[in-house]
């Protein structure tokens, strides 16, 4: 029993420290996006598409039914001898079954096949296009979830500075040394970095409630963010509309071949057959069987009239989806230009930023040994410290906001 409590504590334990990379919150996030469930509905539509491109292999089976009635009706113009020829009824019936079957359509069911599947490929491929853009979504949240939890750290370690000088301050005023407004000032600024301690932890908690939709998994405060290492972004452009621009183009290329699969010659076998007044024999006025059957050669010339006409607005089209890929190749490179001039910039600031540490942390504890012998009141001290903390603070801000723009990049360039 003993050891089962204490495998439920351990489970527990590392549930409520679960750490995520930020390459697991992609994952999770578009496996729970709803529009992956479009993935199953396109692939139906897509089989049921192509099973009925196909059907048009089967024989197509029609029953006719038709009652006329007519103002004249053919008849003999002579009369023979010792023979009496009853003349066909102006009411007439017929109900018969036709039946066709393609032989050569020209192309026309395999093109159909070919359309059916490149579409489905371009739904799936707008569906791919949407759920990528998550990842600069994520990204927002995830890295400003690690900046809050990196700001919290710091303001940690000057609420210790502060603690510290404190203790000291309170030994001074002990024995004398200091008034009690030095004390208070210390004690203020302590108050005033444990009320931005909540105000930090809430901001974390707000990105976490919010990483938490996008996952579908329950994140408290205990939960770690991994910080991610420096990645190589290439100079390489996968993004899924390059792909999806493709797709427009062989689409349209289809409808082209269905174009000039239209005006091409049809030929297929009939066969009709049937029960009705008069039949074939319209010399025989009464109801009888009657069937008929061949082959028959279908050659479209009306359709020649549009078709030139028809394969230019095609090509428009793909002139359009070409503009629209161009542009969209030359917005991604001004795009990548900017992040990399970004990334320049905040790498110069960062180099700044560890030199100017070092600098505050010299005369911080300089100033505290100052404190110490009474040469500086607990307000300068005071001063040193929030400008220490400025300096780590910006260093954050700069390192996060620098792997925040590579992750970007590299949802831009989907590499």
């Amino acid at each position: 029993m003993r050891n089962l409590n204490y495998l439920l504590l351990l489970t527990f334990f590392s549930a409520s420290s679960q750490t995520l990379t930020i390459d697991e919150v992609y994952s999770l996030a578009k496996q729970n996006y709803p529009l992956i469930k479009r993935h199953d509905l396109i692939a139906k539509t897509k089989q049921y598409n192509l099973e009925n491109a196909s059907k048009g292999w089967l024989p197509q089976i029609n029953i006719v039914g038709q009652a006329t009635y007519q103002n004249e009706v053919t008849q003999l113009p002579f009369s023979l001898p010792n023979m009496a020829i009853e003349p066909l009824t102006k009411d007439q019936y017929k109900v018969f079954a036709d039946v066709q079957q393609t032989i050569y359509d020209g192309g026309m069911i395999s093109n159909q096949k070919k359309i059916a599947q490149i579409n489905s490929e371009i739904e799936m491929q707008k569906t791919e296009v949407e759920t990528h853009k998550l990842e600069e979504r994520i990204n927002q949240i995830f890295f400003g979830a690690l900046q809050t939890d990196e700001q919290i750290g710091q303001n940690e370690l000057t609420i210790s500075d502060i603690q510290n000088a404190l203790e000291k301050a309170e030994n001074q005023l002990k024995n004398g040394v200091i008034l009690r407004s030095n004390v208070d000032v210390l004690k203020a600024q302590l108050i005033q970095l444990e009320q931005k301690q909540i105000e930090l932890q809430n901001i974390k908690k707000s990105f976490l409630e919010m990483l938490s939709v996008f996952i579908n998994r329950n994140l408290d405060e205990q939960t770690k963010l991994q910080k991610p290492e420096r990645i190589l972004v290439e100079n390489v452009n996968n993004r899924p509309e390059l792909k999806l621009f493709d797709l427009q183009k062989q689409a349209l290329e289809t409808q082209k071949s269905v174009i000039n699969s239209r005006n091409m010659p049809k030929l297929g076998a009939f066969v009709q057959g049937g029960y009705g007044k008069p039949g074939f024999n319209m010399l025989k006025n009464e109801f009888d069987m009657f069937y008929i059957g061949g082959v028959r050669l279908n050659i479209p010339v009306s359709g020649f009239y549009t078709k030139k006409n028809d394969l230019a607005l095609i090509q428009l089209q793909q002139n359009e989806v070409g503009i629209q890929k161009e542009n969209f190749l030359f917005n991604q490179q001004f795009q990548t230009l900017q992040s990399n001039n970004e990334l320049e910039k905040i790498q110069q600031l960062i180099d700044k930023d560890n030199e100017l540490i070092v600098l505050r942390e010299s005369i911080k504890k300089a100033s505290l040994a100052q404190l110490e012998n009474g040469v500086i009141t607990t307000s300068d001290y005071l001063r040193e410290v929030n400008e220490l903390d400025r300096a780590r603070t910006q260093k954050i801000l700069h390192e996060i906001q620098y792997l925040l723009t590579q992750h970007n990049l590299k949802a831009q360039l989907n590499n």
